[in-house]
């Protein structure tokens, strides 16, 4: 009978692999939870222009104001259904290096009003 071979733990035998850290995702993994999150907030979207649609079936000047701000909340609906995460990035970016300042302003315009609403 031939001998057993044990290899010792000294010998070059590949360590077994390593689990990734906490937190590190892979980049198709990140896109596609930014994927979800954009047909989330599309749904929203057309959630609140329902919304507004009802509120603006009473034929007063409001009522014109909530019709326009739900065909405006359809057409972002539509936009981010469609919507690329690498392009939205991208004309991101694109427009805040064209529009420092007022990209600025809009930002401290979105988080105040965010701030002020998750307050509540």
């Amino acid at each position: 009978m031939a001998p057993e071979e044990n290899p010792s733990p000294t010998e070059s035998t590949p360590p077994p692999p390593e689990a990734a850290p906490p937190g590190a995702e892979s980049k198709a993994s990140v896109q596609e939870r930014l994927d979800r999150a954009l047909h989330e907030a599309a749904r929203k979207l057309e959630e609140t222009a329902e919304q507004f649609e009802r509120l603006g079936s009473q034929g007063t000047k409001a009522s014109e104001y909530s019709q326009k701000v739900a065909s405006q909340l359809r057409t972002g609906a539509r936009y981010l259904e469609g919507a690329e995460v690498d392009d939205l990035l991208e004309r991101t970016r694109s427009t805040v290096r064209r529009y420092p300042v007022a990209s600025l302003g809009i930002a401290f315009g979105v988080g105040f009003v965010l701030a002020r609403l998750l307050k509540r």
